[in-house]
């Protein structure tokens, strides 16, 4: 009896000690740490940015794929809404010290569509114009007649200083290492929205008030031409100070030039 005692007791024993490693016995779970080396999805915010980056990236690829001498190269330039447009006609007439109308309107995707169909308009504005300022100044005196070379001159002059300017200042930051790294396309780009201003400031010059006409074209040339400043300065400003100021100022002269010319 005392041996089926004992025997029991060993049982038993062994049963709870069982029971105990089966108690402690849990299973792993993943912790803090674990879950983050685990982790996979990025924040939100961040796959925004990297979306954006993307469709630079994208878009910047798009643009470089074409051939030089192909329509497709020259269309994508074309390629802008009227939104973005209408944006950026807008801010070319207003100057905004401490925002760049380059790096804040154009990039990354400057266009053609709009400088090319502002300078085609101030081409024709500035011609009718002139011709009704004739007109109005020779009523009683002589048989008038309308004088198509005022528009062929208008042409002449705008389309030339909408390439040739931008060519040359290009040229010359290229030649003095600048750190700014605008691109020939982003710059003409600038300087054909710099225009849009003198479409209705021409229409204004057919009124034969001699004050009131140069009044216009110095609004219009502060107006515009500090807009050329502002953009273009980030871009020689670390240059011989002579040099700097001299570009800023052949900027503006030709600016005011152009308008002073048609006035004449």
């Amino acid at each position: 009896m005392a041996t089926t005692t004992t025997v029991d007791v060993a049982g038993s024993d062994n049963d709870e000690r069982q029971d105990f490693l089966n108690f402690q016995d849990i299973p792993h779970e993943p912790s803090g740490n674990d879950q983050t080396h685990k982790f996979t999805d990025f924040p939100h915010s961040a796959a925004d940015s990297d979306d954006e980056e993307s469709d630079n990236a994208k878009l910047l690829k798009e643009k470089s794929s074409h051939s030089f001498w192909t329509f497709a190269y020259y269309q994508q330039f074309f390629n802008v809404e009227t939104e973005q447009v209408g944006k950026r006609i807008m801010a070319s007439m207003v100057p905004r010290p401490g925002q760049n109308y380059l790096i804040k309107q154009i990039r990354p995707n400057p266009d053609l569509y709009g400088p090319f169909w502002i300078c085609t308009t101030l081409v024709f504005t500035t011609a009718i114009a002139g011709n009704m300022a004739n007109y109005f100044s020779a009523v009683g005196s002589y048989k008038w007649k309308y004088d198509f070379h005022k528009v062929t001159f208008a042409a002449t002059a705008i389309f030339s200083y909408w390439w040739v300017i931008p060519l040359l200042l290009y040229g010359v930051l290229w030649w003095r290492g600048s750190q700014a790294k605008f691109t020939f396309l982003e710059m003409i780009c600038v300087y054909g929205y710099s225009l849009v201003i003198y479409i209705p400031i021409s229409i204004l010059w057919a009124i034969q008030v001699s004050w009131l006409q140069w009044t216009l074209v110095v609004v219009g040339a502060v107006l515009s031409g500090s807009v050329l400043l502002l953009t273009f300065w980030p871009a020689v400003s670390e240059d011989n100070k002579k040099i700097a100021l001299g570009m800023m100022a052949f900027i503006f002269i030709m600016h005011a030039a152009l308008a002073a010319g048609f006035v004449l």
